[in-house]
């Protein structure tokens, strides 16, 4: 339907008609290029007629030339939709939307024009009124650098705060740092987790004072006030409440962000007397005679000892820093794999060319083969050797995919035509059921009724459950 010049100007001059009745025709197309920095005259075809502008820096971009030319053969490639869109939509409503285009130079940035088309009626031709937004292109642009500047920036900050962060959980010395007036443990290492015997993800955001047993907490109050007030370190033994073990707690003010904190030193007497501090002497020297990475578990996956080559490849410090942890941490592209190889060696005794990966502590992966057998203790307790083999290229398989999976697909491949299908698929579905069973205990933190009504159980088939799989005394920790 034709529209009326009407609904292209909401209001047109109407009081001062007699002053373009005599207008001569060079004024006329002044009036006409005035109120664009470029102006185009196009046909009906889309042909550009003539062009008008004012800045004289436009010209290099050959727009002399423009006239007889198609205006879709003006503009760069990615233009020519918008420039047929300017076409229709003038041609359908009498005027069309705005649209960048841009026009391509023989060198140097393109020319962005932002074009409105419009035809009035009685006038034969189309009128393309276009901005010049070099000046926005330009500010733009420097946006553009100062956003690539900050990004670099910050990139800076984060690998120097990473650096940082490692080197300081991988100190041997334990250290928490706690608001000077809360009492609140802002951030800790590993090793104040370790010698607190608390799970560092649950220490952090606690009170320092609720870490000591009650009758010393008062005790341990008045050291942190004294060091605050007095800007002095102080020092006080106090007993864990996690583990009943002695702790002595060096505590040292600081100041940081107009207020004062404390840096507080853990360490423990009887540091040498841990669990599986014994495990790592001359009872498993023979480990450092393997020549290749090796490591002692139980049954639950528990590290008892590991030699220097597996330190190594891991990149752990020393011996305290990985004994004690779940071989889950380290080896296995999920916690699958290492289900997989405990099912296997403890049907079988020992495995051998296991493939998976070993993943270390800054946070790289590699494909590994291990070989596991049981060792003899003489006890009720099982313990198993592990044998770690980087793959060279040449041994990587081909079938090795990265979703994950491809130790626990590789080892499952192996057991092809030596057991049926159905217990295949059984045993996957065993473990996949265990590790749905043990994720909901550890988000609910051990409250069975919780996790039941995560997993969509009821509380009688959750314990029948944990029953199966052995999971009765599961706290929920990972």
């Amino acid at each position: 339907m034709e529209q009326h010049t009407s609904r292209i100007a909401y209001r047109t001059f109407e009081k001062t008609i007699s002053a373009f009745e005599d207008l001569p025709p060079d004024v006329s197309l002044v009036l006409a290029s005035l109120g664009a920095d470029l102006t185009l005259l196009i046909d009906t075809s889309g042909n550009v007629i003539d062009v008008a502008y004012f800045d004289p820096a436009i010209e290099r971009f050959g727009v002399e030339d423009w006239p007889g030319r198609s205006l879709a053969d003006t503009v760069t490639r990615e233009s020519v939709d918008k420039v047929r869109n300017l076409i229709d939509e003038c041609v359908k409503k009498g005027a069309s939307r705005s649209h960048q285009v841009n026009h391509p130079a023989t060198r140097g940035a393109d020319l962005p024009i932002e074009y409105v088309l419009r035809r009035v009626d009685g006038f034969p031709h189309m009128i393309a009124y276009g901005t010049d937004l070099r000046k926005f292109a330009e500010v733009q642009q420097q946006l553009i650098q100062a956003q690539f500047e900050l990004e670099r920036e910050y990139r800076r900050v984060r690998d120097s705060e990473a650096r940082y962060r490692v080197i300081y959980q991988k100190m041997d010395s334990a250290l928490l740092v706690v608001d000077g007036e809360t009492r609140r443990i802002i951030d800790g290492n590993a090793a104040a987790g370790r010698i607190l015997g608390v799970n560092l993800s649950k220490l952090v955001g606690d009170t320092l004072i609720s870490q000591a047993e009650r009758e010393h907490r008062e005790r341990l109050t008045e050291a942190l006030a004294e060091s605050r007030a007095l800007g002095q370190s102080r020092s006080v033994t106090v007993t864990s409440a996690a583990n009943g073990g002695p702790i002595e707690l060096q505590i040292s003010p600081y100041r940081e962000n107009g207020k004062i904190n404390q840096l507080v030193s853990v360490s423990s007497p009887t540091a040498d007397d841990d669990a599986f501090a014994g495990l790592s002497g001359d009872k498993w020297s023979w480990t450092e005679a393997v020549p290749e990475a090796q490591l002692v578990i139980d049954a639950k996956g528990a590290v008892y000892s590991v030699n220097g080559r597996f330190l190594d490849m891991i990149h752990v410090l020393g011996r305290n820093h990985a004994i004690g942890r779940n071989v889950n941490t380290w080896l296995g592209a999920s916690s699958v794999d290492m289900q997989v190889l405990s099912n296997r060696l403890r049907d079988e005794g020992e495995v051998r060319q296991f493939l998976t990966v070993v993943r270390d502590e800054m946070g790289s992966s590699r494909p590994v083969r291990l070989s596991a057998t049981r060792i003899d203790t003489g006890g009720e307790e099982s313990l198993y050797s592990v044998i770690v083999t980087e793959q060279g290229a040449r041994e990587m398989p081909n079938a090795v995919q990265s979703n994950g999976f491809h130790g626990a697909t590789s080892d499952f491949s192996e057991l092809i035509g030596r057991v049926p299908l159905k217990e295949l698929i059984r045993e996957s579905a065993d473990v996949i059921e265990k590790l749905c069973i043990e994720a909901a205990l550890t988000q609910t933190e051990n409250n069975r009724a919780a996790a039941a009504d995560l997993l969509g159980l009821s509380r009688q088939s959750l314990y029948l459950k944990l029953k199966r799989y052995g999971l009765e005394d599961f706290n929920g920790r990972s």
